[in-house]
């Protein structure tokens, strides 16, 4: 592995899918869990989520939710916050049948960036996911160890400073070995535009882009006010 990673935690991605309609009947029975997660699963350090921007006006008939969740370890989702009473017997019985597709889960660690550059959790205005495609091992590893380089001007950079830039975080995957990943947070598409014009991130893109990049996956979303960006 020619990248380091930043700690032991589990950095989750997923994706909800639901029937037509569904969204609210879902997010019901998610609120009860929130309760018994913040309160009983100190493990589940974040509970985030998002709505895709084509959607933001028209919540409830979304067909896709993002979520984005941070454990302390591995063992913490599968053994503690998939096996709660609360999910087995009051969450999954209502969620799951409301969903096209069972849970749609990807885990990675973190190799760079910033959570909360602000400290305070404040809500975004815009988010940012992008999938990195490498087209091969030792190309994920280039791209990674760039991405460890990149974290320190991102958060030195005029728009981070000026609050534009709220979360700046890069992954590697755990599940496919020639993928990384970006999540990104911004006070709005101002800031967007001005992250995607700094100088460092076109180095960033610049390099390698057709020896190690071999797909890219991005999606916009913004909050639906639920869950916690951190405790």
């Amino acid at each position: 592995m020619g990248f380091t990673t930043q700690d032991d935690k589990l950095y989750l991605f997923a994706f909800v899918h639901f029937l037509p309609g569904k969204y609210n009947t879902w997010q019901g029975a998610y609120d009860e869990l929130a309760k018994y997660v913040w309160a009983e699963e100190p493990t589940t350090e974040t509970y985030y989520f998002g709505i895709p921007c084509d959607f933001a006006d028209d919540v409830e008939n979304t067909p896709l939710m993002f979520a984005f969740e941070v454990y302390d370890k591995r063992d913490s989702l599968y053994h503690v916050h998939f096996t709660s009473p609360t999910m087995q017997t009051t969450f999954i019985p209502v969620a799951l049948p409301n969903m096209t597709t069972g849970f749609d889960l990807q885990h990675y660690a973190r190799v760079g960036g910033f959570l909360d550059r602000p400290g305070d959790g404040r809500a975004c205005g815009f988010m940012y996911d992008v999938k990195i495609k490498c087209t091969s091992v030792e190309a994920r590893d280039r791209v990674a160890a760039r991405l460890t380089a990149l974290a320190p001007a991102i958060e030195a950079a005029v728009p981070t400073q000026d609050g534009g830039i709220l979360t700046w975080v890069a992954f590697a995957s755990q599940d496919v070995d020639t993928d990384t990943r970006l999540l990104i947070r911004f006070r709005d598409k101002a800031a967007f535009h001005a992250y995607t014009r700094l100088p460092a991130v076109l180095d960033f893109w610049a390099a390698g882009k057709e020896e190690d990049v071999d797909k890219m996956e991005q999606w916009g979303y913004v909050e639906n006010g639920k869950g916690w960006l951190h405790r």
